[in-house]
């Protein structure tokens, strides 16, 4: 993607996120939800404001970030190729350039204020059939029109301006698609839609035309909060099986598939029901906020699946030691490898698709591959992999001074159901383990110099460690003792994954070191890279994310604690 374009919707789409921060709508202005279908595919809304000590702290961490994330997008302009730029690409860079002039300085609350974007604001992103939307409350919609002047002028580039129904919209065209931007009452609305979009869908988009059932009325939204004890911050859901409703039969699906150069063929009665039965078994995927406070974000989602297919994938469930113990490592990594018990499982996925091929000519190669594939599954599986249950990886300390060696400590956990045959296995492969003696009790025993091979001049001293249940593996020191005993989660995880903010600025140093390598035309993109990372370092302190198998389907939780 052309780099300003790039950076210009970047910005737009900041902008908007930000308005999502403004102050709460007059009582006789009926909220954003009072214009969200009921019946919409997909959407994500917050009911009610963030609380005042979470805007506080969410004010001064961006106070804090805001120089270096402007300077990243003005690299960004300035590494964009300007020769045998066209008259579109110019207009673009200079309103790129007007925007970063208006908000460079804007790293608080009240100066985001003085354009009409308050701390606070009620909020809907939502799908007008296919076309999405986005509504925020406006602090000051006079003070937003004066912004939209002020960067008129200094990029000598006027908006499109169109009329809808007696509605005036700013309109930015970007080749066969038209941004929309309106401001209705204290509303600022949002949208992204085919250039050629009839008046019907633009008023629909718009909401001028509202929908007979809306979200403020219906309470889904609220329904599913105290269900799943989401805040009321910021709740949606996608709907699957109703998008694919929409596929054909929807005015912003006919704009959107006008754009192609072949027309895509409607989809006959045997592919959309077979492709309806897929959905069906993972018909929606729900998600919200758990927590959100000052110093901590709780996240969490589910895509909800079939019974049958949530029984099946709770028996996946076998979480190595530790997979439970809060982790302060750089990086720390388990997860659940039930090797047979995942053999069998795609096995009765793959098996009545070879008895009953699909009819769809969509879905033609999967039946091939569903042969294929169930020939592979059906050989025999021979230990010691066979055993395998579940892996962990730590990675505690990891420094690499230039001109040396890298100097780590890290842990690596194999959960067995016979640990004794992986020691066995590895002493037939490296015949001076067999001199060696391990105790089963899980006492760590140092690895003679020389067992590990070493072609590069790097040999880190190892122990290892074995119980009943896992062999584990250190290098640069570690507890393997406590490694081995950590408990194992009993909520139904299949993986486990947590992160410092350091882990970020590691993986700058990294990328900064091999991107030397790299041919001088990716150097900018590999240095916008490298300053997100460095953002993200100063932001977060420490990240979990969990994945679970339970009766309704699988669950993504997600936690981060802010750095202060």
């Amino acid at each position: 993607m052309n780099p300003v374009r790039h950076a210009r919707i970047t910005l737009l789409a900041a902008a908007l996120a930000v308005a999502a921060c403004s102050n709460k709508a007059s009582d006789t202005e009926a909220p954003p939800l009072a214009f969200v279908p009921a019946d919409t595919a997909f959407v994500i809304a917050n009911r009610e404001v963030i609380p005042d000590a979470t805007v506080d702290a969410w004010s001064r961490q961006m106070q804090a970030t805001w120089p270096t994330l402007i300077a990243m997008y003005e690299t960004m302009i300035r590494s964009a190729p300007a020769d045998g730029e066209n008259a579109e690409a110019a207009a673009a860079r200079r309103v790129v350039e007007a925007i970063l002039a208006e908000v460079k300085t804007r790293d608080t609350a009240a100066r985001w204020a003085e354009v009409g974007l308050g701390p606070k604001a009620r909020g809907a992103v939502y799908g007008i059939g296919l076309v999405p939307v986005v509504r925020v409350e406006l602090g000051d919609p006079d003070a937003f029109r004066a912004m939209i002047a002020r960067i008129e002028t200094q990029s000598g580039s006027k908006l499109g301006i169109l009329d809808v129904g007696g509605q005036p919209v700013w309109t930015i065209d970007v080749e066969k698609l038209r941004g929309l931007i309106a401001i209705q009452g204290r509303h600022l609305v949002a949208s992204m839609l085919p250039a050629n979009a009839d008046e019907t869908l633009l008023r629909s988009v718009l909401g001028l035309d509202r929908p007979a059932r809306n979200l403020a009325d219906d309470s889904a939204i609220a329904a599913l909060e105290r269900a799943e004890g989401y805040q009321p911050y910021g709740t949606g859901w996608v709907d699957l099986r109703r998008l694919l409703a929409l596929v054909d039969n929807d005015p912003g699906y006919r704009a959107f598939a006008a754009l192609a150069d072949e027309t895509p063929a409607p989809l006959d009665a045997t592919c959309r029901a077979e492709i309806d039965g897929l959905f069906a078994q993972m018909p929606r995927l729900v998600f919200g906020y758990t927590r959100l406070e000052a110093g901590r974000i709780d996240a969490a989602a589910r895509l909800e699946l079939a019974a049958p297919i949530a029984q099946s994938l709770m028996t996946l469930s076998t979480p190595p030691p530790g997979s439970d113990a809060p982790s302060t490592a750089l990086y720390d990594f388990a997860v659940s490898l039930p090797v047979l018990k995942l053999k069998d499982f795609l096995l009765a996925r793959i098996e009545p698709v070879v008895a009953a091929p699909y009819q769809c000519s969509t879905f033609a190669e999967w039946n091939a591959k569903a042969v294929e594939l169930k020939g592979r599954l059906s050989q025999f599986v021979p230990p010691p992999l066979s055993d395998f249950t579940g892996l962990r990886l730590t990675f505690d300390r990891f420094d690499w001074p230039q001109g040396g060696n890298p100097d780590f400590a890290a842990r690596l956990l194999v959960a067995s159901s016979n640990p004794q045959a992986l020691i066995g296995m590895a002493q037939l492969a490296v015949p001076e383990l067999a001199k060696l003696t391990i105790p089963t009790d899980g006492t760590p025993v140092t690895l003679p110099a020389g067992i590990i091979p070493n072609a590069s001049g790097f040999a880190p001293e190892m122990t290892v460690a074995v119980n009943a249940k896992a062999l584990a593996l250190a290098s640069g020191g570690g507890d393997l003792g406590a490694y081995l005993d950590a408990p194992a989660a009993t909520d139904g995880q299949l993986m486990r994954f947590a992160f410092s903010g350091a882990f970020y600025t590691l993986m700058s140093d990294l990328m900064g070191r091999f991107g030397a390598m790299l041919p001088s035309e990716n150097q900018a993109e590999l240095a916008t890279q490298r300053e997100l990372y460095a953002l993200y370092a100063k932001w977060i302190r420490q990240a979990d994310v969990r994945v679970n198998a339970t009766p309704k389907g699988l669950e993504f939780k997600q936690s981060v604690e802010l750095a202060q």
